[in-house]
Order: C-alpha cells, then structure tokens, then sequence
C-alpha cells in the first residue's frame, strides 16, 4: 500500500526569552512598538503537517510519497526525508521562495511571539495523480497550501483514491462551502474538538450532515483520547499514557501517521485509532515533532494494552 501525504514542511525556529515580554511592553506605548528581546540561542527543529506525518510513518516501516513544496534552502530537509526512507521525489523545490519557517519566542511565563514565513508554502505541489493506482493506494490531505487542499480531494475522488482530510490548522484561509466540497467522499475527516466546532460553524452543517458527506469523523481530545463517528455510532477512543508529558506539539501529526499505517493495513477504524494513540505517545514524550523512536516490541505492547491488534509491521 502507497501512502502520498500532503502538507507543509517547515523549519522551525525555537528561540527562549530570558525574561518576560510584558515587562518590556509599555502599555500606553502599543500603538507605537519597538521592542527587541535578546533570547538565549535558537534551536531549528524539522517539522511542517506533511514532514511530520511522514516521520511518524517512516517510523512504523512505511516508506510514504510526500506531496509538498520546499525552498531553496531545503537541501538539508531532503537528506533528512531520504536518511528516513522518506519519497521526496514529489517534493517541488521553489527556488525563489525560502522553505516555510516559524520563529518562535518563549518569555520565562510560557507567551509566545510567533513569526510565520509560508515561503515556498505560497506554491501548490503540482501533483498528478492519474499514476495513483486507487486499490492499493491511501492518502491524507494535511494544512498546507490552499490550491494543494482544495484541488487534490477532488482528483482522488476522481480518481478513486480513498483519502484522509484534515484541514486542521488551515481553517482560518477557507470558507465555509469550499471547505463542505474540499471534504466530500473522503473516507475520513480528522480534526481536534475545537476545530470541529469551527467547522461545523464555517459549514452550517450538523455533525450528522457531515457524516452524510464523509464515512467517519474523528475528534482527537488531547490526554482524554478520540472520538471515532460513523453514522450514528459513537466509539471512544482512550488516549495512550506516555512514558513523560515534555511536548505536546506534533502528537495530533502522530496520531494521523498510526492511523493511516493502521488504515493500509486493512484494520478497522476502530482499531487504526488506537494505533494513532500509540504513536501520540511517543510525540509528546521528547522536544521537536521529529525526534521520537518507536521501539517495535514497546508499540506492540502499548497497543495491546489500550485493547488494539498486535500484529504491528
């Protein structure tokens, strides 16, 4: 089973502010800003929805096609995706734009200052999909760029590949009727609770109308698990204790990759859940959206804890 991903790659940009930024902020001086807070050194972490997603599945020995645009600084990325077993031949490279970076400032009071480059973002993927054989073929359709969003759902419907869809973090650039047509047919739309609360509101549509337009939706509740909904039947999904909570940034691009990996192998919905909990575990047990190992017989042995088949890849 080939698993194409679509998404974002990004550089990630940590830096830590030794202080705290509303000391430095004049309240009666706002409408005039000029501030510079000097941070103690600057970590790059890999990470953007498609790079993540597929980290995770390189993780449990799948070798995923991704669907995305890097920069002209993106060399480093590509040896990265490559040393991990990672289809990078998809990946544009846009020579005039600089790969998607944030830049991330943390005060000693956990605000954050955010800068948010989309660069090479900016620039759809250009990918066909008429060489895609449907019947052994799976895809997600991951925050990234909006042309890739809203165009690639509709080739595989087209086209008959099954797909996940996954506006996520994206929602702030859609409308409400382009987002009810971008996720039609799919075989599943994925969202945290609060984004599908804004879904529901950009749509008009009721949960049960969404349901009528995708086969399931699933919810992911942080450390209270998932919901899985088909039709009318609810199932609860437990969240998979971890062995340390450090960060939390990346478990939900996580949990898509088990789900998925789960998904190509045939396994019910159900069961593809828990196999998305699982690999959230690991995410949220180190620093970065790309730094966790899966140790197979430890996975095994959390997804049969949690109730889930045992025949990892």
């Amino acid at each position: 089973m080939r698993i194409y991903v679509s998404g974002s790659l990004a550089y990630d940009r940590i830096m830590n502010f030794e202080g705290r930024f509303s000391d430095h902020i004049l309240p009666d001086k706002i409408h005039v800003l000029n501030v510079c807070f000097n941070v103690n050194g600057l970590q790059e972490k890999l990470g953007g929805t498609a790079g993540n997603i597929a980290y995770g599945l390189s993780q449990l020995g799948e070798r995923p096609v991704l669907l995305a645009c890097l920069g002209r600084d993106g060399g480093r990325y590509l040896d990265w995706l490559e040393s991990h077993g990672i289809d990078a031949s998809q990946v544009r490279q846009v020579e005039e734009e600089f790969t998607a970076g944030a830049f991330i400032t943390t005060d000693k009071a956990d605000n954050q200052i955010t800068g948010f480059n989309p660069g090479a973002m900016n620039h759809s993927c250009r990918c066909e999909v008429e060489e895609i054989e449907p019947r052994t073929s799976l895809a997600i359709v991951a925050p990234g760029n909006l042309e890739d969003m809203t165009v690639l759902p509709s080739r595989f419907r087209r086209r008959g590949v099954p797909f996940i869809f996954d506006p996520g973090q994206s929602l702030n650039i859609w409308n409400g009727p382009e987002l009810a047509k971008a996720m039609a047919g799919a075989r599943v739309l994925i969202s945290n609770d609060y984004e599908l609360e804004l879904i529901q509101r950009m749509t008009g549509l009721k949960l049960s109308q969404l349901l009528a337009k995708v086969e399931a939706v699933i919810t992911t509740k942080g450390e209270e698990g998932s919901v899985l909904w088909r039709g009318p039947d609810r199932t609860d999904i437990p969240a998979c204790p971890a062995s340390q909570v450090l960060d939390p940034t990346g478990a939900g691009d996580a949990y898509r990759s088990g789900l998925l990996k789960a998904m190509a192998m045939g396994k019910d919905l159900a069961q593809a859940c828990l196999w998305g909990a699982v690999l959230a575990s690991y995410a949220v047990a180190c620093y970065g959206t790309q730094e966790y190992q899966v140790d197979q017989a430890q996975f095994v042995q959390r997804l049969e804890t949690l109730g889930g088949a045992s025949d990892a890849a």
